[in-house]
């Protein structure tokens, strides 16, 4: 029983340690031009923030999204698990081409597993995350490229 004791308290130790080392806000942001609009990005670049990305919020300016940093380029996919803002998802490959592109509605009420999944058709390293509508409105598709300059 001491053994079990000791291997929870070791256990809990080491998350609680994890939890405060890990941001839980991006400090960090990027301002990026998307033909000829200029657009304030917030940076998610550890798997917390990835995790939480722009759920749980009720707006979000209309120059203002979020950037999604992976460390390699593989198939990536999203949900809008508690995303409340419906949400441009755009995914591009390491030389900053347009693999694909969702608009992505908020679905309330469920479950996980029944949440829509947005998933990459191509190797992708970036998502940007926009208010929905943004990207129609830029005219912006895939195989058109973007300056990432990280």
């Amino acid at each position: 029983m001491q053994k079990i004791i000791s291997l929870v308290l070791i256990v809990s130790a080491i998350t609680l340690m994890a939890y405060f080392k890990i941001p839980r806000k991006s400090n960090k942001s990027l301002n990026l031009e998307i033909k000829d609009q200029n657009f304030t990005l917030e940076i998610a670049d550890n798997p917390y923030l990835q995790a939480k990305g722009l759920s749980n919020r009720s707006q979000l300016c209309p120059h203002c999204g979020m950037l999604f940093v992976f460390g390699s380029e593989r198939k990536q996919s999203f949900w809008m698990k508690e995303t409340l803002i419906p949400l441009d998802m755009i995914f591009i490959d390491k030389n900053g081409q347009i693999t694909d592109i969702y608009t992505a509605l908020p679905e309330p009420g469920k479950a996980d597993y029944q949440l829509k999944i947005y998933a990459s058709t191509r190797p992708a390293i970036y998502v940007i995350e926009l208010n929905a509508g943004t990207t129609a409105k830029l005219n912006l598709g895939p195989g058109d490229s973007l300056n990432l300059q990280l």
